[in-house]
């Protein structure tokens, strides 16, 4: 229910409409993105201009004041995604991009999928 606070729209950036077709757009990815923590809510209203991308986890590291976004997308949308994210971010750091599968694996949550 707090994810719906950030589905606001405020037209300065917008991703296109889905266009890739239904299988395409099954396969989901995991991006990390690092920002300093005062930048992380701008990421998430970034991110609701954008269908099926959103962030799964907001991770603290521990002796600076960033934060690693998790941030899960359908695998077609990461070259639109990673552009709006570097254009007004510029402060951003992009990391690490797995298979939602993996991501899940690596939290231990495979039961079941």
């Amino acid at each position: 229910m707090a994810y719906a606070a950030y589905r606001e729209s405020f037209g300065a950036y917008r991703c296109d409409a889905p266009s890739a077709g239904r299988e395409q757009s099954r396969r989901l990815v995991v991006l990390d993105f690092t920002v300093p923590s005062s930048e992380a809510f701008a990421v998430r209203r970034l991110l609701a201009a954008c269908p099926d991308a959103g962030v799964v986890r907001c991770v603290p590291r521990p002796h600076d004041s960033l934060v690693r976004l998790e941030i899960q997308l359908p695998a077609h949308r990461v070259p639109e995604v990673m552009h709006l994210l570097m254009n007004a971010l510029p402060s951003g750091e992009v990391g690490a991009l797995t298979s939602w599968q993996r991501h899940l694996t690596d939290h231990g949550l495979t039961h079941g999928f």
